[in-house]
């Protein structure tokens, strides 16, 4: 089978939009359907390569993993040396020595089960992480050492059970997929779908299957039909990118979407369609040569120039990140990968010696990065003490763990009776945790608090499954005891909606017509980090009142004037919106420290308060709120 260029067309489809993804840019929300795009490209391509060799008796295992390694792991190395390099001198030690982990699992191709145990993909601070795109090479090499003796196997016991195992793996994948990504699975199980190889092969298989019906004549024969299924399949690749967004569960029979408008394009975007028209223009052309390099360097360029920047990237940079990493790519292509893939110029055993010690190397540096917790060395002790807050050991006894902050697994019995102490009342997630602190310095109050719970009756926290049991204990309670003032407060941001928060103001509103009701807006986050922020701006902790710009503002203050849009739309004398952004932020600046009782930053990570953080944080809430002082 000749080269097509179509299918170099399509990775120039798939790979723009990864990179506009990772580059937040909110037209491109199901950009990271690319990386489907990929597998099924993968998986055809790789098919034709192996089965067409054993049908002709030629294949040879090693001959195949060496031309893998030729094609892949030469411009991944150059990546991995610029990124640690350049991780050396901007990350945390805290963050560098995660950055020694990813190292490690990328350099044996298994980052993907790493990221699947420590985060997720659209976790909190993945923007940061120079390795997070690795994990789809993981699955694809895990693919590529079980499948071609899988294929050997099957087709040693008989040519004509080649298709049909294939197809019965490909509905096995896929049935696994859609059942560990779709509601009731919790967010571990989810993002094992969206990481492991056992529900990501079916998109490579996929692209098996296109190989083997490749040459049906029904599929090809008539030009007309051609050209509307090839430009159906465009269709549903660009309704993907543009429609599908972060909470869309992926992979599931939603991901059919942009992979059956891939498998369109390849077998039916033939020459005189007008999506092999579109396909094959010149630029298109190159970029889809180019679009592993051009994967391979977005990610690291773009989180590191996140940690560079104290500010949040604008249009200008984002635009500049991606032009430099279209110009390295090309450079990586022409100088790196072509070179390498010139079987005269570098020899099998040179490559072998390459790719062996390479990843041995990249993992040794990685463990050792990771084991010597990330280099403290490199920081004076005043930088260390400011990094220091990374471990801040207070937090369990400030938020009252596990007895007024509940866990994921306790339930409204595990609040004790000195949660119910006071006539002011704090009710929300870890966020309203860590305000407890300071507002019990001024006041007498109750708390019911519970990690990962917004304070909205009929919430549906998949992940937390005794919020809504929770939640309704805590209206109980407020309708029984009629607290003096009840402080509503959640990292809003982390909670796609707020609808339910409309229901439950008015029902307690309306119920407790004598109780004031205040709604707090979120606290001013930091990515990665409160004290990596600081450091990154040479902002030391002196207990000086010092601003500083905050990225995560505008996304806050979007949330938080949803927010106040209900409460206002209620238009009950008895509740009230307060921004918090307001009160320790001056314009997109936010206050970092505080000396008061003691100096430390206001928050010891992305956005959970110190101590100080929250006494700081209450004696500004109360002088606005301007209720009566208690003796305590």
């Amino acid at each position: 089978m000749k080269h097509r260029l179509e299918i170099d067309g399509l990775r120039a489809l798939a790979v723009i939009p990864v990179i506009l993804f990772h580059a937040n840019i909110d037209l491109f929300q199901g950009g990271f359907v690319g990386v489907d795009i990929f597998f099924v490209i993968s998986g055809f391509l790789i098919t034709r390569i192996i089965l067409s060799e054993i049908y002709e008796s030629s294949f040879s295992i090693i001959h195949f993993y060496e031309r893998r390694a030729r094609r892949i792991l030469p411009a991944f190395f150059v990546v991995l040396i610029f990124s640690t390099l350049f991780s050396w001198f901007l990350l945390p030690p805290i963050e560098f020595k995660d950055y020694g982990q990813s190292l490690f699992f990328a350099s044996f191709f298994s980052s993907n089960i790493f990221f699947w145990i420590e985060s997720g993909y659209f976790g909190v601070g993945t923007d940061l992480k120079p390795l997070i795109h690795t994990w789809s090479l993981g699955v694809e090499e895990q693919f590529y050492i079980f499948f071609p003796l899988l294929a050997i196997l099957v087709h040693t016991i008989h040519k004509k059970l080649v298709f049909p195992i294939i197809f019965l793996l490909f509905f096995i994948s896929l049935y696994l997929s859609h059942v560990y990504s779709a509601p009731p699975s919790d967010i571990f199980i989810k993002e094992g779908a969206f990481f492991l190889l056992p529900t990501r092969a079916w998109e490579l298989l996929l692209g098996s299957i296109l190989f083997l019906t490749y040459n049906n004549a029904f599929l090809v024969s008539n030009n007309k039909v051609n050209n509307a299924l090839s430009f159906l399949g465009l269709i549903l690749i660009f309704y993907s990118i543009f429609f599908f967004n972060k909470q869309t569960p992926t992979p599931s029979l939603l991901s059919l979407i942009p992979t059956v408008g891939a498998a369109f394009v390849i077998i039916f975007s033939l020459k005189g369609t007008i999506s092999h028209f579109f396909l094959t223009r010149k630029p298109i052309i190159m970029i889809g040569l180019i679009s592993y390099s051009a994967y391979l360097w977005h990610q690291p360029l773009m989180a590191l120039s996140r940690y560079y920047f104290i500010s949040d990237l604008d249009a200008l940079k984002i635009a500049l990140i991606v032009l430099i990493t279209f110009v390295l790519a090309y450079f990586s292509w022409r100088f790196i990968e072509q070179p390498f893939r010139d079987r005269g110029r570098v020899s099998r055993k040179a490559v072998l010696i390459f790719s062996v010690s390479g990843c041995i190397i990249f993992g040794a540096v990685g463990a050792s990065i990771h084991l010597n917790d990330g280099f403290h060395s490199r920081y004076n002790s005043d930088q260390l003490k400011l990094l220091s807050f990374h471990q801040y050991d207070q937090r369990d006894e400030l938020y009252r763990n596990r007895v007024c902050f509940l866990r994921g697994d306790q339930d409204e019995g595990s609040f004790a009776d000195i949660c119910k102490s006071g006539p002011i009342l704090i009710w929300g997630d870890s966020h309203a945790a860590s305000l407890s602190y300071g507002m019990s310095s001024f006041k007498k109050i109750s708390q019911f608090t519970s990690s990962g719970c917004p304070p909205m009756l009929n919430s549906e926290i998949l992940t937390r499954p005794h919020c809504q049991s929770i939640n309704q204990y805590v209206f109980k309670y407020i309708n029984e005891y009629k607290p003096k003032a009840v402080f509503l407060n959640a990292n809003w941001l982390k909670y796609k909606s707020t609808e339910p928060l409309t229901h439950t103001l008015d029902a307690l509103s309306q119920q407790n017509p004598t109780v004031e009701f205040f709604v707090l807006g979120g606290l001013p986050q930091w990515l990665p980090s409160l004290p990596s922020t600081m450091l990154r701006a040479n902002v030391l902790l002196d207990g000086q009142e010092t601003y500083i710009k905050n990225k995560v503002f505008n996304k806050v203050k979007m949330k938080d004037d949803s927010i106040n849009e209900i409460v206002q739309q209620l238009n009950q004398k008895n509740v009230r919106f307060i921004s918090l952004l307001h009160l320790l932020c001056q314009s997109n600046s936010c206050l970092t420290q505080t000396k008061h009782p003691q100096i430390e930053p206001i928050s010891f990570d992305y956005g959970h308060l110190t101590g100080s953080g929250s006494i700081k944080t209450s004696s500004l809430i109360f002088n606005n709120v301007n209720l009566e002082q208690s003796d305590v």
